[in-house]
Parts: C-alpha cells; structure tokens; sequence
C-alpha cells in the first residue's frame, strides 16, 4: 500500500520565515513525502513566496479562505450584548489564524480524504513525532498548561468533555479522515453547517463563547483543545505525554544546545519572538544564553518527571 503524504499546515506571518524555513529542513530529514500549506495575508504572500522556494511547499493567501472585514462582522454579531465586546475586538486577529486553520484542516480532508498535522509556525521540530497510527491520529498532551475557560467553549460546541484529559496544546494538533467526519457531525449538531466553511466556524466558535463566558477571559477558544478534545471523544484513549522547550526561551537554541535538548526527550521548540518582552524582543537574532538555557532544562526537566507520574496515576476530571 502506497504511503500516504505527511500534510503539514501553518498560519504565520513573514517574520516567522526564518523558522519554517529551518523547520522544513528538519521535518524533511524525518519524513518522506512533506508537503507544507503555509496561510499566510495577502500583502505577505509574494514574500513567502520568494523567500520559501522550497519543494512541496504552498503558499495560501489568508482571504482565499476568508476576509477579516467577514470574520469580524460575523463574530462581533454574537458579542454585541456583551459588556466585552470592545475588549475583544482587539483580540480578533489571535481568534481570525484560529478559524483560518481549522477551515483549512476541514476542507483540505474532505478534498483530498488524507490526514493533516496544524503545526505552530513559530515552532521547531527537533526530534521525529508519530503522528499517526493505523490512520487515525495520536493524542498527545502536556501538562505544562491547563486554561478552563477553552473547555467552557469546548464544552458548549461538543456537548461533552473527554472523561479524562490534559492539555492538547502541544504546538501541534493532527486529524483523520474518520476523525474530521465526526468533528463536523457534532459541530453540525450545535450549528447547522453552512456552504461555506470558514464563515459557519467562525460563527460556531463565537456563538459558542457568547453562551459560555459572561465575562472577558481574553482567550476563551482553542483550535488545538477544540479537535484535540473531539478527537479524544471519538477514540477514548488516553492521551501521551510529550514535552517540547517554549517557556523564557530567549534566543535561538545552538548546534549543542539542540543535541541536549533531544537527549533528554524534547520534541520541539517554540520561539515565541512576537512578545513584548525581554525573552521575545529580537529573540531570533541572538544565541539562547548558556546559564539560562541550563536553568531552563533543570525547571523544566523536573517539573516534566513529577508531572509525568501524575499523569500516569492520576485523572484529572473536569
């Protein structure tokens, strides 16, 4: 049976080129048969473009898929009772790459009947994942993060939680064929699904917040936790564990550097060089710092064993 393609997906910006770039190299020495689907706005795209001449590597233009001007008039029609609603609007973009992504994943599996990984564009894979098993994704998790308010949403859109879970934002969500059907059947059972994909997610995922969060939460929905958790429902398997570096990294990580890291178990690293901060400011053009580096691996390396045994022994019961 021929192999099926490994589809990678990734909303971004054009300051983020200089990891996918780096990121394609390392996903290439792991994987046969990478294609990359980079969405990206419209006034970036020929950058992409020149600056990504890479193979099997596509470059989306954001409003192919939807227009913010039609992302916001639909989502701010759920939120115009609300005492947040200028609090929000703000914030609309974090939640536009949501939607951008998850219509993506939806209409690329119903097209092509293949499966998808959504991978964070600030993100740097470091040591080989498997994603998939017997056609059907495996559900990773981390408990490095744990935020309620994405399960109110969750909760309102699926009907239900997983029995048991832990946090699916990994940097990184996969999908199935079978896995994608389900999530449209039960979302479809919260909002009858429209023509158009783009626009009935945006309104699910706004209906949804409008109904669970009375007050302003800044970030009340996740496209990882949403799937995540769908897919969870749909196996009732228990998730795995996986660890990747992203908390006061500060500087891009060194030839050595990368090799400790994959010693010691980590999948990937995130550097999050947008904040405004002092580990983000211009994070991408120095070296990560030796002390804090080794800081970083002692915090985190314990923090992953205690929790790891927890995990293991224990259910976390919403």
């Amino acid at each position: 049976m021929k192999e099926q393609n490994l589809n990678i997906c990734q909303v971004s910006l054009a300051g983020n080129i200089p990891i996918i770039r780096e990121n394609y190299k390392e996903f290439v020495k792991f994987y046969k048969n990478v294609n990359f689907y980079i969405i990206c706005p419209k006034k970036e795209k020929k950058r992409f473009r020149q600056k990504l001449k890479l193979n099997n590597l596509v470059v989306v233009d954001e409003e192919s898929i939807l227009k913010f001007k039609k992302f916001e008039r639909l989502s701010l029609k759920f939120l115009k009772d609300k005492k947040y609603i200028k609090l929000i609007k703000p914030r609309l973009k974090w939640y536009y790459q949501q939607v951008l992504k998850v219509t993506f994943l939806i209409d690329f599996v119903n097209k092509y009947k293949n499966k998808i990984v959504i991978w964070d564009a600030d993100t740097l894979i470091l040591k080989k994942i498997n994603f998939f098993e017997k056609n059907i994704s495996i559900s990773y998790g981390t408990t490095s993060e744990y935020h309620r308010a994405y399960y109110d949403t969750n909760r309102i859109i699926l009907k239900k939680l997983p029995k048991y879970f832990i946090s699916c934002l990994a940097q990184f969500i996969s999908i199935s064929e079978k896995e994608n059907k389900y999530l449209q059947k039960n979302i479809s059972k919260f909002i009858k699904r429209r023509k158009k994909t783009s626009e009935w997610i945006t309104e699910v995922i706004f209906k949804a917040i409008s109904k669970a969060h009375q007050n302003y939460n800044g970030s009340m929905f996740s496209e990882y936790e949403l799937i995540g958790q769908s897919n969870l429902i749909y196996k009732n398997k228990k998730q795995k564990l996986i660890s990747g570096l992203r908390e006061n990294i500060s500087g891009k990580l060194n030839n050595i550097q990368k090799k400790i890291v994959r010693l010691l178990g980590y999948k990937y690293v995130a550097y999050e060089h947008t904040h405004n901060n002092k580990f983000s400011k211009n994070m991408l053009k120095r070296n990560q710092d030796w002390y804090f580096f080794l800081k970083i691996l002692i915090n985190k390396t314990s923090n992953k064993f205690f929790r790891g045994i927890k995990h293991n022994f224990l259910k976390r019961i919403y």
